[in-house]
C-alpha cells in the first residue's frame, strides 16, 4: 500500500511532528472556514432581511437536484492526489481531464433537467434558475490540481486564501442584487460567484498550465470508483427529504426549513469539514503503527465531540431567541425546526473522523456500506415522516437512521483498526457529563433571561446566557478532567496553550496549569 505524508515517505513517522502538523494544516483549515461561515452568516442575514422565506424555498427546490447530480458526479481527484508518494505533471493533467469533464457532463445533465423539474413542481422560474445555478458545481471541481502539492505538506495557507476572496465577492454580489431588486436571484449568484471567483484564485496561487491526458487514469479509478458509488447514496439520503417536502408543502415552509437546517449545520461544517483532509495525512502517515493510528483515532474522535457536543446543544435551548434575534418576527417558525434538527445531528459526532480513517487505509468500499445501510433505515422512514407528520417526522426519521447509522460507523473502525466500541462510547464521557449541567442551567436560564422579544434586552439576554452556558461547560469540563488526573486529550492541550501564554505574557511570574 502506498503511504502518503506531509513533507516526505518515511516508515515510522514521528507522532509529535505528525500532531503538530495536522494541527497547523487544521488550523489553517478550521479559519477559512470560520470565516466562510462568518461571511455566509452575514450574507444570510442580510438576504433574510430583505428576502421572503418562499424565496429561499424555490432556490432549496432547484439546490437540492444539484447536490444530487453534483453527488452523483463525484470526483475528489485532490484526495486521491494527496495519497500518491509523488505528484507529477502527468498526474496533475490526468486529474485536469477529469474535472472538465465532470464539469461539462455536470452542467449538461443539471440544465437537462431544468425542464421536467418544473413540471413536477409546476414553477417555471426553475428552468433558468437551474441552468444558472449548474455553474457552481461544475466551477467547484475546476479548482487547480496543484494544490494538491500544498495539501500533500499539510500547507492550507492558500485554501485559506482562495475561499476567502469567494465569499467575499459572493457577499458583495448577493447583497448588492438582494438590496436593489429583492429577488431569489441574489442568492443564485451569490451560490455561483463563490466558487468561480475560488475557482480563478487557486490559478493564480497555484500555477498550473491546464493539459488534457489520461496517460495516469489508473491511479485514480480505484480510488475514486468506490466514492463515486457512496456519495450518490449519501446524496440520496439527506436529498430525498427536501424534495418530498417540496412538494409537501408551500415554498415559504420549505424556505424556513431549509434556513433552520443550514443554521443547524454551520458549527460542524465549520469546526469538521476543514479538519477531514489534515486527518486524512496524519492518518496516512501512522496507519502501519496500529497502536498510534488508535491513539490517535480515539484522541480526535473525543476533541470533536468535546468540541461540537455543547455548541449543538447550546444551539438547540437558544433556537427561540436566537431567530427572534437574528432573522426577525416573520422567521419564527424556523425555531422549533432549529431546535431539533441541531438535536438530531450529536449521533454523527461519535463517528466524525471515520471518513479520513477509511480513505488511509484505502478501504473505501466501506463508504458504500456504510451508505447503503443508513439509506436502507433512512428513506422508508422520512417517506412515512414527511407525509404523516411533514417537517417533524422528517426530523425524527433523521434522528433514528443516523443512531443506527454511528452505531454501523463505530463497529466499521473496530474491524479496522481494533478500537473497542466500549471505549469509543465512553471516552468522552467527561464532554457528555459537562454539557448535561449546561444544559440543566440553561433550559431555565434562557426563558429567564431572554423573555423579550425584540431589542437591547433581547440581545443582552441571548448573549448572557451564551457566556453563562460557556462557563457552565468549561468549569465542569476542567473539574472533571482534574478527578480524573489529568489525562491527555483536548483539556491537557488546551491547558497547556494556557500555560504558555501566560509564561509568554507574564515571563516574571511562575504561573503554570499542569
Amino acid at each position: 500500500m502506498d503511504e502518503v505524508a506531509c513533507v516526505t515517505v518515511q516508515t515510522v513517522v514521528d507522532e509529535v511532528k505528525v500532531g503538530r502538523q495536522t494541527v497547523v494544516g487544521g488550523t489553517w483549515m478550521i479559519g477559512a472556514r470560520l470565516i466562510s461561515r462568518v461571511i455566509d452568516l452575514c450574507t444570510l442575514l442580510v438576504l433574510a432581511r430583505v428576502l421572503r422565506p418562499q424565496d429561499f424555498g424555490v432556490v432549496a427546490i432547484a439546490m437540492t437536484v444539484i447536490y444530487i447530480l453534483e453527488a452523483a458526479l463525484e470526483l475528489p481527484v485532490s484526495q486521491a492526489l494527496v495519497r500518491l508518494p509523488v505528484i507529477s505533471g502527468p498526474h496533475l493533467d490526468t486529474a485536469f481531464t477529469l474535472s472538465i469533464i465532470r464539469g461539462a457532463l455536470l452542467s449538461a445533465t443539471i440544465c437537462g433537467l431544468s425542464v421536467p423539474l418544473a413540471r413536477i413542481y409546476g414553477d417555471e422560474r426553475l428552468i433558468p434558475l437551474v441552468c444558472f445555478l449548474s455553474m457552481a458545481p461544475a466551477a467547484r471541481g475546476l479548482v487547480s490540481p496543484s494544490m494538491a502539492h500544498y495539501s500533500k505538506r499539510c500547507d492550507f495557507s492558500r485554501d485559506f486564501s482562495i475561499e476567502l476572496i469567494g465569499k467575499l465577492v459572493a457577499l458583495t454580489a448577493a447583497v448588492s442584487i438582494a438590496v436593489v431588486y429583492r429577488s431569489y436571484w441574489s442568492i443564485a449568484v451569490g451560490t455561483v460567484a463563490a466558487p468561480l471567483v475560488a475557482t480563478i484564485a487557486s490559478y493564480v496561487l497555484a500555477p498550473y498550465r491546464p493539459r488534457l491526458t489520461f496517460s495516469h487514469l489508473s491511479s485514480f479509478s480505484g480510488f475514486l470508483g468506490w466514492i463515486t458509488v457512496a456519495q450518490i447514496i449519501s446524496a440520496l439520503n439527506w436529498q430525498t427529504d427536501r424534495l418530498l417536502l417540496g412538494k409537501l408543502t408551500s415554498r415559504a415552509e420549505l424556505g424556513l426549513f431549509t434556513t433552520a437546517n443550514d443554521l443547524a449545520n454551520i458549527p460542524l461544517m465549520t469546526l469538521f469539514g476543514p479538519i477531514q483532509r489534515p486527518l486524512l495525512s496524519a492518518f496516512s502517515q501512522l496507519r502501519h503503527d496500529l497502536g498510534r493510528l488508535q491513539s490517535s483515532y480515539q484522541t480526535s474522535a473525543s476533541a470533536m465531540v468535546t468540541l461540537a457536543l455543547p455548541l449543538l446543544v447550546g444551539e438547540s435551548l437558544l433556537a427561540t431567541p436566537g431567530v427572534r434575534l437574528l432573522f426577525g418576527e416573520r422567521w419564527i417558525g424556523a425555531a422549533p425546526m432549529l431546535r431539533w434538527l441541531a438535536i438530531s445531528l450529536i449521533p454523527s459526532l461519535f463517528a466524525m473522523p471515520m471518513a479520513p480513517l477509511v480513505m488511509s487505509l484505502d478501504k473505501t468500499q466501506t463508504f458504500v456500506k456504510r451508505n447503503s445501510v443508513e439509506i436502507c433505515i433512512k428513506i422508508p422512514l422520512v417517506v412515512l415522516g414527511a407525509l404523516n407528520y411533514r417537517f417533524y417526522g422528517v426530523i425524527v426519521a433523521r434522528m433514528i437512521s443516523e443512531t443506527i447509522t454511528v452505531l454501523y460507523c463505530m463497529i466499521a473502525v473496530r474491524r479496522m483498526i481494533g478500537l473497542p466500541l466500549r471505549l469509543q462510547l465512553m471516552a468522552p464521557w467527561r464532554s457528555i457529563s459537562s454539557t448535561v449541567a449546561m444544559a440543566g442551567v440553561l433550559v431555565f436560564a434562557v426563558p429567564a433571561l431572554t423573555g423579550s422579544h425584540s431589542g437591547i434586552p433581547l440581545l443582552l439576554g441571548t448573549l448572557l446566557s451564551l457566556v453563562l452556558g460557556a462557563a457552565v461547560y468549561i468549569t465542569v469540563l476542567f473539574a472533571l478532567w482534574r478527578l480524573a488526573d489529568y489525562p491527555p486529550g483536548i483539556e491537557a492541550m488546551a491547558a497547556s496553550s494556557i500555560s504558555y501564554i501566560l509564561k509568554r505574557t507574564f515571563p516574571s511570574t511562575s504561573t503554570q496549569l499542569r
